[in-house]
């Protein structure tokens, strides 16, 4: 690395042996290959994919649907004057 690009060693590449020169090269390649592509979710991949598979099998232009998400529900409160973990007091020994 040189603080900014990362670079992955080769499979012939040892760390023991590699020059400053190898290093410069192998960061050259890393720079030109540009960034890793952004991997899609398979839940959106999915959708995509039937979307697709729809409008072409119509043949026809189809209406978007925009979903709605659902109203949160209003989370549940604690009573006044507690905190929800135990009590750290302890409690006194009954006398004998």
């Amino acid at each position: 690395t040189d603080g900014e690009t990362n670079a992955s060693l080769r499979k012939g590449d040892d760390v023991a042996t590699l020059t400053v020169e190898r290093a410069a090269e192998l960061l050259a390649d890393r720079r030109a290959r540009g960034p890793a592509p952004k991997r899609t979710t398979r839940k959106a991949a999915a959708g995509a994919g039937a979307a697709a598979a729809k409008s072409g099998a119509t043949g026809t232009k189809a209406a978007t649907k925009t979903a709605t998400k659902a109203p949160a529900k209003p989370r549940a409160t604690k009573a006044a004057g507690t905190s929800g973990t135990r009590s750290t007091t302890r409690r006194a020994k009954p006398a004998e």
